[in-house]
């Protein structure tokens, strides 16, 4: 079979029907992009500890686009059997921070269930001050009364710090779940 070519526009070069292909190619890949582009960028909320530690199992934050923004953390912290009531739990003191290191969120609640294996459990806040205008802010942790625990064991127990926020009239909630474990000195 021979081969045929088709005949060239008239005043069109092969290198100006290149350039038009490619530049159509190049619109074409844009336009497909542009909705995903226009997006809003997620606002950067993203809690913080109080005390930095002995954090582990952090999961991978997911949040392009999110509203409902929900990260689980494994702690581990520490207490004598023969701890005061009410003792703060070291490592499980959070807050949710936005974009900005003053920019703390107002609305916030912690929950915790009543009793865990060994203690009974509770909620408290402690404050700290960044330095920022707003004044010191409010992080919010857990409380441990042992009960029944003695040397050697561990307890175990979820709290949850829910906080809500709003950016650029888009209302945003934040969910931490602390997977608290507590071992028994």
């Amino acid at each position: 079979m021979a081969r045929r070519y088709l005949p060239e526009s008239v005043g069109e070069s092969a290198m100006q029907k290149l350039t038009r292909t490619l530049l159509s190619s190049a619109a074409a890949g844009a336009l497909a992009a542009a909705p995903a582009m226009a997006q809003p960028t997620h606002p950067g909320f993203h809690p913080v500890a109080l005390h930095a530690g002995h954090a582990v199992n952090k999961t991978k934050p997911r949040n392009q686009g999110a509203t409902h923004l929900t990260y689980t953390f494994g702690l581990y912290s520490y207490q004598p059997a023969s701890a005061p009531k009410k003792t703060h739990l070291f490592y499980t003191y959070y807050a949710w921070l936005e974009s900005t290191l003053c920019g703390f969120p107002q609305e916030n609640k912690i929950k915790a269930p009543k009793r865990s294996i060994y203690a009974k459990i509770g909620t408290a806040r402690e404050t700290y001050s960044f330095g920022c205008a707003s004044g010191p802010e409010v992080f919010y942790g857990d409380t441990w009364t042992n009960k029944t625990g003695m040397s050697g064991e561990t307890d175990q127990f979820v709290s949850t710090l829910i906080s809500k926020f709003t950016n650029s009239g888009k209302k945003y909630k934040g969910t931490l779940n602390l997977d608290v474990s507590v071992f028994i000195e």
